[in-house]
């Protein structure tokens, strides 16, 4: 019932506005919408950056706040905003898309869906009547049947392609007949009436009446009537209805074919390995039914998940089993160990019902907060049972040396925990990323402190009691552990300290030679936010700095990938402009390219990456390439895509010689 993700629920303190105006230039986008949006999301509270970019046909509005901002009421101000300032934008503006950035609107998975038969996806630029059906299947079948399993939140579609109906009117008939291209526009636009509903009321009923036509199909638009000089034709017999594709500015490649990409994002509390379980499920039923279709799921988070939880997992099972194997030689007792061996374990369950009841998920904060209080939990059991080994020592029976051990040790237990706590419990009221980060850790080593200390003032006690009751148990195994380690501890760490105490130059010498080298070694290792992943996929991002179509793009895409198929496990491509809601590919020009490349190891992809700058950069100089890290969300939380150094350098008028000459060597000196 505990949910288990890979990092807690932590809102990035980001917006993004999508502006879209087809036909407009970048300066009367500017003038008439962007600058009138900025002013208004000036007013928000909490801003602590806007940036805006504007280009041909779309601009985006990047909104920054400060760290604690309750992003999704932030969220509605922003709509808001919008809907006030839209009475002053253009009437022929779309409303602008508002995109609220969180970890949790990361797709686990993306499922790319494609055609088995190559003539429906062939490497033509022409769509096909069979691919159209295809993407209206995916977009009301596929996905709804997704959206069905009660883990998935969302399922964001792209590389649809949309289907218009275009009527060509037979020139030599209509001129034959009289018939204009008016009288057919108006005869479709008559069939295509909305009167509206009207309320009828019979004695004591009452019945709501809707009144209107409606074309749904191509037979619909063919059979309409059109009277010319008393007669009567059917639109078909002087024109000809078709159904086409829609001109695209983006589509979605896998793997050499046309594909419709599904992001699936999951819902906040579910189970990542609920939700992958149940989309198997789901998909091995649809590849039954639908034969002709093939799913192909790419960049699975799951992975991620997997390694790291395991890993913690892992860390966790050897911590407790190191401090098990340890307490055998020093404690020289059998029994003991048992009894911590028990205690932990009941400890972190009681643990995980902690933070089932606090809302808190098992991730790899959590986990690592588990880790750091393993090691606490078993020193509050060892103090337990010395105390009450040492009140049976001196006489004392089994069950009243538990009672008199557990009390006695009570309150110095309880402050030892109250200090530990004192250290970690500042975290949670941290500010920032860093607070909503290391709240979980903080908790979850609280949680740990107070458990332990209840289980071994509690349940600890009463299993001593049981064990020792009867001394004779493990009395065999007691003295082969005694044989086997014969070091003495205790006379050990005496002659330590005396001859520290006898040679005191010596120790403090040596003391202040280990800090010099702490210091040293410090400033010498390199200093990174996050471990550095070996990784076998990433982004190639491309511009080829033309002004070419998605059809030139898709075949620039093909030919560059064509003799890279052997060396690749995968790829896609999201070429142009992408249609997923919770994307910034919408802003993509139809000259750009984003590909993900998947190979069978981290040195395969190193080689991949100097042959496709090499190609990008024999076959086209004049292209912009960047490779980036596959998104997830430790670069969604810790990355700084901001530049080191950025220069903004605007035309001024009249601009004398000596300025124009001082502007041209500080952009050289850029440059170099």
């Amino acid at each position: 019932y505990v949910p288990v993700s890979l990092m807690p629920d932590i809102d990035i303190q980001e917006i993004t506005v999508q502006v879209n105006a087809t036909n407009s230039s970048a300066y009367e986008l500017e003038n008439t919408v962007v600058k009138p949006l900025r002013n208004n999301l000036l007013q928000l509270n909490h801003l602590e950056n806007i940036k805006s970019e504007t280009s041909n046909g779309q601009a985006t509005i990047k909104l920054n706040f400060t760290h604690g901002t309750k992003i999704d009421y932030t969220f509605i101000e922003v709509n808001e905003k919008i809907d006030r300032a839209m009475s002053s934008l253009p009437r022929d503006i779309d409303r602008p898309k508002v995109i609220k950035a969180s970890a949790s609107d990361i797709p686990v998975f993306y499922l790319n869906v494609t055609l088995k038969n190559k003539n429906a996806t062939n490497l033509s630029n022409k769509v096909t009547q069979d691919f159209i059906e295809f993407n209206r299947f995916t977009n009301q079948v596929i996905r709804k049947r997704i959206e069905q399993i009660t883990e998935v939140a969302l399922v964001d579609v792209n590389g649809l392609v949309f289907p218009e109906i275009v009527v060509i009117p037979n020139q030599s008939k209509c001129l034959s007949l009289g018939i204009d291209l008016n009288e057919i526009e108006n005869s479709i636009k008559k069939q295509q009436i909305e009167i509206g509903s009207i309320l009828v009321k019979d004695s004591q009923y009452q019945y709501n009446l809707r009144l209107g036509t409606t074309l749904t199909n191509l037979k619909d638009i063919e059979n309409i009537y059109l009277n010319k000089n008393g007669k009567l034709y059917q639109l078909k017999d002087i024109a000809q209805v078709k159904e086409q594709p829609q001109k695209r500015k983006g589509l979605v490649l896998s793997n050499h074919k046309e594909a419709v990409s599904l992001a699936i994002i999951k819902q906040s509390d579910a189970r990542i390995k609920d939700l992958k379980a149940a989309l198997q499920t789901t998909i091995a039923a649809m590849e039954a039914d639908y034969p002709e279709i093939d799913f192909s799921i790419t960049r699975d988070q799951t992975k991620l998940l997997d390694v790291a939880i395991d890993n913690l997992s892992q860390s966790l099972l050897w911590g407790m089993l190191l401090a098990f194997i340890v307490m055998f030689f020093f404690l020289k007792d059998v029994k003991s160990p048992i009894l911590i061996g028990i205690s932990v374990p009941v400890s972190i369950i009681v643990c995980l019902l902690f933070f089932h009841l606090l809302g808190i998920s098992i991730n790899i904060i959590s986990l690592s907060g588990l880790v750091l209080g393993i090691g606490l939990m078993i020193d509050n059991s060892i103090i337990v049972i010395d105390n009450i080994t040492q009140y049976r020592e001196m006489g004392y029976s089994v069950s009243e040396a538990c009672v008199k051990g557990t009390n006695e040790v009570f309150k110095p237990l309880l402050s030892s925990v109250l200090t530990t706590c004192a250290v970690f419990i500042p975290l949670i009221f941290l500010s920032g990323i860093t607070g909503a980060l290391f709240y979980d850790q903080a908790m979850a080593i609280t949680i740990g402190l107070f458990v332990s200390l209840l289980i071994s003032i509690t349940l600890l006690p009463v299993i001593y009691r049981l064990f020792y009751l009867k001394e004779g148990r493990f009395t065999k195994i007691n003295t082969f552990i005694k044989k086997v380690n014969r070091l003495n501890y205790e006379a050990a760490y005496e002659k330590g300290f005396r001859f520290v105490m006898k040679n005191q130059r010596i120790a403090f010498v040596l003391f202040l030679s280990f800090i010099l080298l702490t210091a040293g070694l410090f400033s010498f290792l390199p200093k990174s936010t996050m471990p550095t992943l070996s990784n076998s996929e990433t982004f190639l991002k491309i511009d080829w700095n033309a002004s070419i179509n998605v059809e030139e793009n898709k075949k620039r895409v093909l030919k560059l990938m064509a003799p890279l198929k052997d060396s690749i496990v995968e790829y896609n491509a999201f070429v142009g402009q992408q249609q997923f809601l919770l994307s910034k590919g919408a802003d993509a020009k139809t000259s750009e390219v984003t590909l993900y490349i998947k190979t069978s190891s981290p040195q395969k992809l190193k080689a991949l990456k100097k042959k496709l700058s090499s190609s990008l950069i024999t076959n086209h100089p004049e292209a912009i390439q960047e490779f980036k890290e596959v998104d997830n969300i430790f670069n969604m939380i810790f990355s700084n895509n901001e530049a080191p150094l950025i220069a903004k350098i605007r035309s001024v008028e009249n601009l004398g010689t000596t300025q124009n000459t001082e502007l041209k060597a500080l952009w050289k000196s850029i440059e170099q």
